[in-house]
């Protein structure tokens, strides 16, 4: 199987251990869907060279807000990343150098029947409400197998030489296609080379080669044979990150990260003086930050005074980008694309939290001290530094420089971190998260700025 070039959304870890460093996600772009009018799928997301090919074999280049259906196929180049939204709140995340086909999305209650396939490359599904009330008539194929589904998030790769999947949470099942599994079929197959995989396993894949009946396969190079699945009311908390973890399943084969297809990016600038130390009281944000809001999925980490619940971050706003903890939502514009004429804006930190997040899932909090962000909006790219602490790590400089697209986003996956966020289209207000790889863990934070 060819190796996968580790893309967008995918969060470095430690070197200790190697493995678990990469399971950290990164990015997610996932947001519950709304009615879709041209489509099953709505694009939300697109970076690098991705195309569309109709059922006529009609090509069109990929673009956030624009729409694909049944009997579409997806294809992704070496740095092209793509972001569906579908219209039963389902995700779907393709990733580089992949072919991937819409076959059916039928969601019509009593009448569902959602059919895709996976010629090549990596795909995570998170499935919608559809395929959840309905497991028996959602499938997903791949040259060599099938995969059903009795969960709802889940990973898969498919090349020349086998197939591997990965579960976030929930259960699959994969079964090599042949006499007793069919490509033509609804739901998961049965019989005795079948196999479950669920998110009480830990840290394991499944993985098939050939004809063979799909195998265990360790992330974190412990013997199979020593496997014991967790009960199932002592979750494994070590199990990859829910929200990034397409990234997992190729991480343990080939590191690497994202190259932004722009310009040399500017060097981050240095302040003529420390910044003071940010606080916030917990659940809120600097009253002049409006237009933009930090929503988490859980319960707050230690520390995290920025967050509010994602049911009250999301009023009035839309997803940016997000991981597997916080989105960061925005108050829509309709000004298309970002306007150059704002030339270069230098923003002040507003608010900011960090948390080291260890290689065991234990999380302690950290202390943001000051920083900057300076965006040229003309020619699209930023630059920013981040000056963090904890008692673990002593002091921290987060660093990063890159483009932004035509909607405001920007992305930098780098092997000792990441940062992903976005402006407001008036370029008052900023905000992203970050990742900071150090010996003890990962030093996971959110930021918001102010012009």
């Amino acid at each position: 199987m060819k190796p996968i070039t580790q893309p967008a959304l995918a969060h470095p870890r430690p070197a200790l251990p190697s493995r678990l460093a990469r399971m950290l996600l990164l990015l997610c772009i996932a947001a519950p869907a709304t009615a879709l009018s041209s489509g099953p799928g709505e694009i939300s997301f697109v970076i690098g060279q991705v195309r569309i090919i109709d059922a006529a074999g009609a090509v069109r280049a990929a673009e956030a807000g624009g729409s694909v259906v049944a009997g579409e196929r997806i294809e992704t180049g070496s740095s092209g990343h793509v972001h569906l939204r579908m219209v039963d709140g389902g995700y779907l995340s393709v990733r580089p150098g992949s072919r991937f086909l819409i076959e059916q999305y039928e969601t019509v209650p009593g009448a569902t029947a959602i059919r895709l396939r996976l010629d090549e490359g990596v795909v995570r599904s998170i499935t919608g409400t559809a395929a959840r009330e309905q497991k028996d008539r959602f499938r997903l194929n791949t040259p060599l197998a099938a995969i059903g589904v009795r969960g709802t998030d889940f990973v898969v790769q498919a090349g020349g030489e086998g197939v591997r999947a990965l579960v976030n949470e929930g259960t699959i099942v994969v079964a090599p296609l042949g006499a007793d599994c069919t490509a033509h079929t609804l739901g998961p197959c049965s019989g005795g080379s079948a196999r479950e995989l669920s998110d009480a396993m830990g840290r394991v894949l499944l993985e098939l080669k050939g004809l063979q009946a799909p195998a265990l396969v360790p992330i974190d190079g412990s013997s199979p044979d020593h496997f014991t699945p967790a009960a199932p009311q002592e979750p494994d908390t070590r199990k990859t990150s829910p929200i990034a973890a397409e990234a997992a399943i190729a991480a343990p084969f080939e590191p690497g990260d994202l190259k932004h297809p722009s310009r040399p990016p500017p060097q981050p600038p240095t302040p003529a003086q420390p910044e003071p130390s940010v606080t916030s009281a917990p659940g809120t944000q600097p009253a002049d930050v409006t237009q933009l809001r930090w929503g988490r999925w859980a319960n707050a980490r230690e520390g995290d005074q920025l967050s509010t619940a994602v049911a009250e971050a999301r009023e009035g706003r839309r997803i940016t980008i997000g991981n597997n903890y916080v989105n960061l939502y925005r108050r829509p514009d309709d000004t298309r694309p970002l306007p150059a004429h704002l030339g270069q804006v230098g923003f002040g930190l507003a608010a900011g939290q960090v948390a080291l997040v260890q290689g065991n899932g234990a999380t302690s909090a950290g202390t943001v001290h000051g920083g900057r962000l300076d965006v040229d909006f003309a020619q699209r790219s930023f630059a920013t530094h981040l000056d963090v602490s904890h008692a673990l790590t002593g002091a921290v400089k987060v660093e990063s420089a890159g483009g932004i697209t035509s909607n405001g986003t920007f992305f930098v996956n780098r092997p000792d971190g990441l940062v992903a966020g976005a402006v407001t289209m008036d370029g008052t207000e900023a905000g992203y998260l970050f990742d900071k790889v150090v010996p003890q863990g990962v030093l996971s934070g959110t930021t918001l700025w102010k012009r």
